[in-house]
């Protein structure tokens, strides 16, 4: 009989992430907040519906700092030196009371913070890694670098900038927001702001401008050490003149004075991107205590740009952690997931749920016959015949080797026997492209089952498997029902 899963198994959504990427940005912001730790946990568990702990590690051991709800299984010293062998910035599954927790280090360099959340989440773990990384560097981070010392108007405006942010996503709708409230913080009528590539602070993109249209330099590629930006960028330093053609030798047209500055938004461990603005207002000069408050500015924008990356990862996390390598359907650990939830909304609404299992007739011949590379071919081309025959909203994965299943909600039995019969006749008349496959057959064997009352996960996938290996008994490439069965040709009816 086929597993159901595991139920501890637990998937980020989308707006689960943002949601998350918006709680970071508010603990990382908001450093006069009381009881924060506190209030970052409960949010957490709220978003997640799962219980949450928050570790501090600090005189050779591990120790609770909050937790939400209150009562957790990591009060005793052997619970707690589950932490001790993790791997740093990854997330890692654990069993502790009985349950599964993941536990997830920080991966800064000065470490010392710990997340455990209820049940196995690894299958996206990026807004975790992000969310554990802002605590370990605002629980390091200098109060003088986190407050600089700047009027009042512009702490007031910065506040805006960090409420602002926690309602915008995406990098284009949040470098915008950075820019023109930095820009407007001191004064500038000219303003642009520059992100470097993940992985790469060497290659960098203007992504949003003050002041003047970004289509004059969103095409514009800034070389490491190249220019203002550039040079920003490869020194982590700020750049500025308060007099004169310093830098910019003779006065631009563009431009009403040559005063400028630029400053780097700094992340824990790369560069992230540089602010820079130019042409003060009033044809003045910048001062000092404006590179002040850019910098201030360039600090709260690098806890939104490192959210954006975090969301980038989370997304190519749930994007690999759900789909089938090989073949581009989903894999069998998604599948199971979302059979279990398409069978409760089944039985909530009373509509039937079709499950067809459909296996390669034969197909280690294939293998052994032309190699491994051949065959993942032909488990490409049936995952695309297999998309090519369904409705938009039927759920195709592979389910191991051979083997493929496809969840049909709210399809009868009849329905799903049409599109089985769709499947298998596709496939009969198939041939591959490559040419040293041109001679090769491919059929499928297809097991039908259609949900009842009280259906558990479980029992759907094993009649589903039972009318499968009724389906090869009979000869292969012919379908076969959980009641009675069905010729090749699907002619005959399927019983549920």
């Amino acid at each position: 009989m086929r597993s159901s899963g595991d139920s501890s198994l637990r998937i980020v959504s989308e707006e689960q992430a943002h949601a998350l990427a918006s709680a970071a940005l508010d603990y990382g912001s908001e450093a006069g907040r009381p009881n924060r730790a506190e209030w970052l946990v409960a949010r957490v568990s709220a978003i997640l519906s799962a219980d949450v702990v928050l570790l501090t590690y600090a005189g050779g051991h591990w120790t609770i700092l909050t937790a939400a709800p209150g009562d957790h299984p990591f009060t005793s010293r052997d619970a707690l030196k589950l932490f001790d062998d993790l791997t740093t910035g990854l997330a890692a599954v654990r069993t502790a009371g009985g349950q599964d927790w993941t536990l997830v280090t920080s991966g800064r360099d000065s470490g010392g913070v710990a997340l455990a959340i209820a049940g196995d989440w690894t299958m996206s773990p990026a807004p975790f890694v992000h969310l554990v990384d802002v605590v370990t560097e605002t629980s390091n981070r200098p109060a003088a670098e986190a407050t600089p010392v700047v009027p009042a108007a512009v702490m007031r405006l910065h506040y805006r900038m960090l409420n602002r942010l926690a309602r915008v996503s995406g990098l284009l709708a949040v470098s915008d927001t950075i820019i023109r409230h930095a820009a407007v913080a001191v004064d500038a009528r000219l303003g642009a702001i520059a992100v470097a590539q993940a992985g790469d602070p060497g290659q960098a993109s203007i992504v949003a401008t003050f002041g003047y249209p970004r289509a004059l330099v969103e095409h514009v590629r800034i070389e490491p050490g190249a220019g203002v930006i550039g040079t920003v960028l490869r020194s982590r330093k700020p750049l500025f003149t308060t007099t004169g053609d310093r830098l910019t030798g003779a006065r631009r047209p563009r431009y009403h004075t040559s005063s400028f500055v630029a400053v780097p938004i700094l992340g824990d461990r790369e560069v992230l991107g540089a602010i820079c603005v130019t042409d003060r207002r009033g044809d003045e000069v910048f001062a000092r205590r404006d590179v002040a408050a850019l910098r201030l500015f360039a600090s709260g924008a690098a806890l939104a740009l490192e959210r954006e990356r975090a969301l980038d990862s989370a997304e190519a996390y749930a994007h690999a952690a759900t789909v089938d390598p090989v073949t581009g359907v989903f894999n069998r650990r998604y599948i199971q997931i979302r059979l279990d939830e398409e069978l409760q909304r089944s039985q909530r609404h009373q509509i039937p749920l079709a499950l067809l299992m459909i296996d390669i007739d034969d197909f280690k011949r294939v293998n052994d016959s032309h190699g491994h590379l051949a065959g993942d071919t032909i488990l490409r081309d049936v995952g695309d015949i297999l998309r090519r025959s369904v409705r938009v909203f039927d759920v195709c994965a592979r389910f191991g080797g051979e083997e493929f299943v496809i969840i049909m909600p709210g399809s009868t039995s009849e329905n799903a026997m049409r599109i089985a019969e769709r499947i298998r006749e596709r496939i009969e008349h198939y041939r591959p492209a490559d040419s040293v496959l041109a001679m090769t057959r491919v059929t499928v064997s297809v097991g039908l089952a259609v949900s009842s009352a009280g259906s558990t996960v479980g029992q759907l996938l094993e009649r589903a498997d039972q009318a499968l290996y009724e389906a090869k008994r009979a000869g292969k490439n012919c379908i076969r029902g959980d009641g009675s069965t069905a010729s090749g040709t699907g002619t005959a009816r399927v019983d549920t």
